[in-house]
């Protein structure tokens, strides 16, 4: 053997031409050259193509899917609304446990809580219960269960809802976070409302990365894909069932008397125009019946100065000519005037009825 060899020296030197056959003096130094001029080292860029060649496609929007809200506040404003699309068909016990989560009435609820870590350009940490642990727990307070991961679903781009697999704490995703999959399971994907990450990922953070401003969730729960439906329930608080209950029936007495109101409005309008179409109908025939009663009484008192002409059985063309001095005696015009007074009795007593059918008929419905 020669100075400092070895007879596996021949071995050695094939293994590492096998295991990096471009791993050489020129190469690092042309790799270096690049990485110093732009920033980007050639080997290095060469591994991140290759590692987002293998990762999965995230599956596409199907509205059959649960969704749930999330309604974000800063400083006690109101900011909008997160709506968020869950996999439940691809990661079932993930999905579910983060929408129970935000059901009212949940021991571990997220309404109500804050976020308490914000990493710009990679995530947003939330949903510790109140008075509980970090994600790096034992799980007690997300509810005692301990997800498996699922490499289906990665954390590919910003919009994605995490849950750690200790169950107690979830982040939002503000750009690719594939670090995040060794601790959290992405179980949906933000639908509406992620123009307000911009916002949240600008804020100013303290040196323990939590928000200068408190970013909270004020109220959570199940919604559609549109965000504009919250099933009865739902309240404000999240945790307290006795609040959501009484939320809940005051809002169905609101609808209530909202519907009550409409309802007489309605029935009041209708009334009015059908009384109104009575009344123009009785006018007409007391007008008519009016008229026939004047004309009996011309007919019946023509003294001699009346000219009657044509004035058979039925009353028909008859010509009157009293003058405006003469006066008919009571008992001539009283006979003559009771047709017209027992139409008004019967116009009277039509009126009456159909009033009282009205009354009763809204009283029974």
């Amino acid at each position: 053997m020669g100075k400092g060899g070895t007879k596996f020296v021949g071995d050695a030197v094939s293994v590492r031409r096998k295991a990096a056959p471009n791993d050489n003096v020129k190469s690092i130094k042309r790799n270096l050259d690049k990485f110093l001029e732009s920033g980007v080292h050639p080997e290095i860029e060469r591994m991140r193509q290759e590692r987002v060649n293998q990762l999965p496609a995230l599956p596409d929007l199907d509205v059959h899917r649960p969704f749930v809200f999330l309604d974000i506040t800063v400083a006690g404003k109101p900011l909008g609304r997160l709506v968020i699309e869950l996999y439940d068909d691809i990661v079932p016990v993930a999905a579910n446990h983060f929408r129970n989560r935000c059901l009212p009435g949940s021991a571990a609820g997220i309404a109500g809580t804050s976020f308490h870590k914000l990493l710009p350009r990679y995530a947003l940490h939330g949903g510790l219960p109140r008075g509980g642990g970090g994600s790096s727990g034992s799980g007690a307070d997300g509810g005692g269960i301990r997800l498996q991961p699922n490499t289906h679903l990665r954390a590919v781009e910003g919009g994605l809802v995490a849950v750690a697999l200790t169950g107690d704490d979830f982040a939002i995703t503000l750009d690719r976070a594939l670090d995040l999959d060794r601790s959290h399971q992405v179980v949906g994907r933000i639908h509406k409302g992620r123009d307000l990450l911009d916002t949240l990922g600008d804020m100013r953070t303290l040196p323990d990365d939590s928000p200068v401003q408190r970013v909270a969730v004020q109220r959570a729960g199940p919604t559609n894909h549109l965000g504009n439906h919250e099933e009865l329930g739902e309240g404000q608080g999240g945790s307290g069932g006795t609040g959501t209950v009484k939320d809940a029936a005051t809002r169905l007495q609101e609808a209530a008397e909202e519907t009550r109101s409409a309802l007489m409005d309605a029935l009041s309008e209708g009334l009015k125009r059908k009384r109104t179409q009575e009344v123009s109908s009785i006018a007409t025939e007391a007008g008519g019946a009016a008229g026939a009663g004047r004309t009996s009484t011309a007919a019946a008192t023509a003294g001699p100065s009346f000219t009657t002409s044509g004035a058979g059985v039925d009353g028909a063309a008859v010509d009157t000519a009293a003058g405006p001095s003469q006066q008919l005696p009571v008992q001539q015009w009283k006979p003559a005037a009771a047709p017209i007074m027992a139409v008004a009795r019967s116009v009277k007593a039509r009126l009456l009825d159909s009033m009282l059918g009205d009354l009763g008929d809204s009283d029974s419905s």
